[in-house]
């Protein structure tokens, strides 16, 4: 089912943030009968950022929009998310997310993630999952056993494979709450009172969705876990010239 022009009401000229338009994109049909949630996913850029991934033979940045294109894909299929937000203040970010059926919403400014998701937040109803754009092992499956296990919880996150980090968030409507993404993010959001989602589960369901890219050694164990196809697809192909 497709959809053009604003969303949900007067989505436009909001003071921090605006969906450019006309918005187009495509709402799962299958969604099921308990709330439907909303995917949020900040990038800040295609052309900034991991530093520390430093393959010989791969085009960082390459990789960076390859990663974005799989987790945006991830949502979009997933039947528990009916709406995908990509926030970014990079038009050629945003330019990717609508070619792929997403809603955007711009920043003036790079802010940082958690204010990216709080921006996009005051523009959407129902529970919320918010998913960092660097986390490319996901499946439309995963997604939707973490928001399973989210709908219990007011607020819960998803730590990284590092146990320092985090990879997602999720908060049920009308709550409060703030994410707390950046150094250490998995005490902060423990100590804001986010539940943590799958402690002790070490199935290979759990470790794709902690698995982010940031080294690498990341790089390495993602691919051992199984990436997207767009990401996997990139990567090949820069083994293949080399």
């Amino acid at each position: 089912m497709a959809f053009n022009g604003p969303v949900n009401g007067p989505v436009n000229g909001t003071v921090n943030g605006t969906v450019n338009g006309p918005v187009t994109g495509t709402v799962n049909s299958e969604v099921p009968a308990d709330p439907a949630w909303t995917a949020i996913i900040p990038i800040r850029s295609f052309s900034e950022g991991k530093t520390r991934l430093q393959t010989p033979g791969v085009h960082t940045p390459s990789v960076i929009e390859a990663f974005a294109q799989d987790v945006i894909t991830a949502c979009l299929t997933c039947p528990h998310i009916a709406r995908t937000l990509v926030v970014s203040p990079d038009t050629s970010v945003l330019k990717l997310a609508i070619d792929h059926g997403c809603e955007v919403v711009r920043q003036e400014s790079p802010d940082g993630i958690n204010e990216a998701i709080s921006l996009a937040r005051h523009l959407v109803t129902g529970p919320v999952i918010a998913v960092l754009g660097d986390t490319p092992c996901l499946t439309a499956a995963v997604l939707t056993m973490v928001v399973t296990s989210a709908q219990e919880c007011d607020v819960s996150f998803v730590a990284d494979t590092s146990g320092v980090g985090s990879t997602m968030w999720c908060v049920k409507e009308d709550s409060p709450a703030r994410s707390h993404f950046g150094h250490h993010s998995r005490a902060a959001h423990r100590n804001h009172g986010a539940v943590e989602l799958g402690v002790g589960n070490a199935s290979p369901e759990w470790a794709r969705a902690r698995r982010d890219v940031d080294t690498d050694i990341d790089l390495w164990d993602a691919s051992r876990l199984g990436l997207g196809s767009a990401s996997s697809q990139l990567l090949t192909g820069m083994v293949r010239q080399e």
